[in-house]
Protein backbone atom coordinates (compact mmCIF):
# COMPACT_ATOMS: atom_id res chain seq x y z
CA UNK A 1 0.00 0.00 0.00
CA UNK A 2 1.07 3.56 -0.95
CA UNK A 3 1.41 5.92 2.16
CA UNK A 4 1.01 9.73 1.89
CA UNK A 5 1.36 12.39 4.69
CA UNK A 6 -2.02 14.17 5.34
CA UNK A 7 -1.77 17.77 4.36
CA UNK A 8 -2.52 19.18 7.83
CA UNK A 9 -1.25 16.58 10.40
CA UNK A 10 1.50 15.09 8.62
CA UNK A 11 0.43 11.66 9.48
CA UNK A 12 0.52 8.93 7.15
CA UNK A 13 -2.54 8.01 5.24
CA UNK A 14 -3.25 5.79 2.40
CA UNK A 15 -3.11 7.24 -1.39
CA UNK A 16 -5.79 8.46 -2.73
CA UNK A 17 -7.41 10.12 0.53
CA UNK A 18 -7.06 13.67 0.43
CA UNK A 19 -6.80 13.79 4.70
CA UNK A 20 -7.26 11.32 7.39
CA UNK A 21 -9.85 10.54 9.25
CA UNK A 22 -9.31 13.38 12.35
CA UNK A 23 -8.84 15.91 9.52
CA UNK A 24 -11.13 15.54 7.07
CA UNK A 25 -14.58 17.05 8.78
CA UNK A 26 -12.17 20.02 9.87
CA UNK A 27 -10.97 20.49 5.73
CA UNK A 28 -14.61 20.13 4.79
CA UNK A 29 -16.31 22.69 7.22
CA UNK A 30 -13.28 25.02 6.09
CA UNK A 31 -14.32 24.04 2.78
CA UNK A 32 -17.80 25.20 3.20
CA UNK A 33 -17.36 28.14 5.03
CA UNK A 34 -14.93 29.62 2.07
CA UNK A 35 -17.36 28.55 -0.88
CA UNK A 36 -20.19 30.70 1.65
CA UNK A 37 -17.60 33.72 1.50
CA UNK A 38 -17.59 33.39 -2.35
CA UNK A 39 -21.48 32.79 -3.03
CA UNK A 40 -21.82 35.87 -0.29
CA UNK A 41 -18.91 37.94 -2.12
CA UNK A 42 -20.81 37.05 -5.44
CA UNK A 43 -24.35 38.16 -4.44
CA UNK A 44 -23.00 41.22 -3.28
CA UNK A 45 -21.47 42.19 -6.57
CA UNK A 46 -24.41 41.17 -8.02
CA UNK A 47 -26.32 43.25 -6.53
CA UNK A 48 -24.22 46.31 -6.46
CA UNK A 49 -24.34 46.51 -10.24
CA UNK A 50 -27.53 45.40 -10.43
CA UNK A 51 -28.82 48.27 -8.07
CA UNK A 52 -26.84 50.74 -10.20
CA UNK A 53 -29.11 49.93 -13.06
CA UNK A 54 -32.03 50.50 -11.08
CA UNK A 55 -34.19 53.45 -10.52
CA UNK A 56 -33.54 54.81 -7.41
CA UNK A 57 -37.24 55.49 -6.81
CA UNK A 58 -38.31 51.84 -6.92
CA UNK A 59 -35.07 51.34 -4.99
CA UNK A 60 -36.59 53.50 -1.98
CA UNK A 61 -39.59 51.79 -2.66
CA UNK A 62 -38.73 48.37 -2.01
CA UNK A 63 -36.71 49.13 1.13
CA UNK A 64 -39.72 51.34 2.71
CA UNK A 65 -41.25 50.11 5.65
CA UNK A 66 -44.52 50.39 3.98
CA UNK A 67 -43.71 47.82 1.14
CA UNK A 68 -42.00 44.97 3.73
CA UNK A 69 -45.00 44.86 6.19
CA UNK A 70 -47.44 44.60 2.95
CA UNK A 71 -45.19 42.20 1.30
CA UNK A 72 -44.94 39.88 4.45
CA UNK A 73 -48.45 40.30 5.21
CA UNK A 74 -49.92 39.43 1.97
CA UNK A 75 -47.53 36.24 2.18
CA UNK A 76 -48.63 35.04 5.58
CA UNK A 77 -52.31 36.10 4.34
CA UNK A 78 -51.48 33.12 1.54
CA UNK A 79 -50.65 30.56 3.27
CA UNK A 80 -46.98 30.88 1.34
CA UNK A 81 -48.43 28.95 -1.38
CA UNK A 82 -47.40 30.10 -4.70
CA UNK A 83 -50.40 32.07 -6.10
CA UNK A 84 -49.15 32.32 -9.96
CA UNK A 85 -50.86 29.25 -10.92
CA UNK A 86 -48.04 28.31 -13.63
CA UNK A 87 -48.09 24.99 -14.89
CA UNK A 88 -47.17 22.34 -12.15
CA UNK A 89 -45.57 24.76 -9.50
CA UNK A 90 -46.06 23.83 -6.05
CA UNK A 91 -43.21 25.67 -4.93
CA UNK A 92 -42.80 28.11 -1.33
CA UNK A 93 -43.99 31.95 -2.14
CA UNK A 94 -41.09 34.06 -1.15
CA UNK A 95 -42.14 36.82 -3.43
CA UNK A 96 -44.66 39.18 -3.84
CA UNK A 97 -45.45 39.86 -7.72
CA UNK A 98 -46.90 43.35 -8.71
CA UNK A 99 -49.45 42.47 -10.93
CA UNK A 100 -49.71 45.73 -12.72
CA UNK A 101 -45.70 47.00 -12.83
CA UNK A 102 -45.46 49.90 -10.75
CA UNK A 103 -43.24 51.42 -13.64
CA UNK A 104 -46.04 52.14 -14.84
CA UNK A 105 -48.45 55.28 -13.62
CA UNK A 106 -51.40 53.24 -12.89
CA UNK A 107 -48.70 50.01 -11.37
CA UNK A 108 -47.38 53.00 -9.43
CA UNK A 109 -50.83 53.92 -7.83
CA UNK A 110 -51.76 50.10 -7.24
CA UNK A 111 -47.49 49.96 -5.74
CA UNK A 112 -49.54 48.83 -2.48
CA UNK A 113 -52.72 48.02 -3.45
CA UNK A 114 -53.45 44.44 -1.74
CA UNK A 115 -55.73 43.17 -5.27
CA UNK A 116 -52.40 43.94 -7.32
CA UNK A 117 -49.82 41.56 -5.17
CA UNK A 118 -49.57 38.12 -6.01
CA UNK A 119 -47.24 35.70 -3.82
CA UNK A 120 -45.05 33.83 -5.62
CA UNK A 121 -42.19 31.60 -5.78
CA UNK A 122 -39.02 32.75 -7.05
CA UNK A 123 -39.38 30.41 -10.08
CA UNK A 124 -43.13 31.81 -11.15
CA UNK A 125 -41.64 35.55 -10.30
CA UNK A 126 -38.85 35.16 -12.99
CA UNK A 127 -41.39 33.56 -14.91
CA UNK A 128 -43.54 36.14 -14.79
CA UNK A 129 -40.71 39.05 -15.74
CA UNK A 130 -39.25 36.96 -18.32
CA UNK A 131 -36.07 37.12 -16.66
CA UNK A 132 -33.64 34.39 -17.20
CA UNK A 133 -35.17 32.55 -19.67
CA UNK A 134 -32.84 30.19 -22.19
CA UNK A 135 -33.11 29.91 -25.58
CA UNK A 136 -34.49 26.65 -26.40
CA UNK A 137 -33.24 25.80 -30.25
CA UNK A 138 -36.08 24.21 -32.50
CA UNK A 139 -36.30 20.25 -31.91
CA UNK A 140 -34.71 20.01 -28.64
CA UNK A 141 -36.51 17.57 -26.43
CA UNK A 142 -36.89 19.16 -22.91
CA UNK A 143 -36.93 15.32 -20.76
CA UNK A 144 -38.36 17.71 -17.88
CA UNK A 145 -41.48 18.98 -19.69
CA UNK A 146 -41.94 15.46 -21.07
CA UNK A 147 -41.46 13.68 -17.90
CA UNK A 148 -43.95 15.75 -16.18
CA UNK A 149 -46.59 15.06 -19.06
CA UNK A 150 -46.14 11.65 -18.52
CA UNK A 151 -46.27 11.96 -14.44
CA UNK A 152 -49.60 13.64 -15.07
Amino acid sequence: MVLKPCPRCKRMIPAGLTYCPDCAPIAEAQAAEAQARKAERRRKKYNQTYNQQRDPKYLEFYRSKEWKITSRTKLQQAGYKCQAKLPGCQRLAVEVHHIKPIQTDEGWELRLDWDNLEPCCTACHNARHKRFKTKKDDGVLDMREIVRNIQK
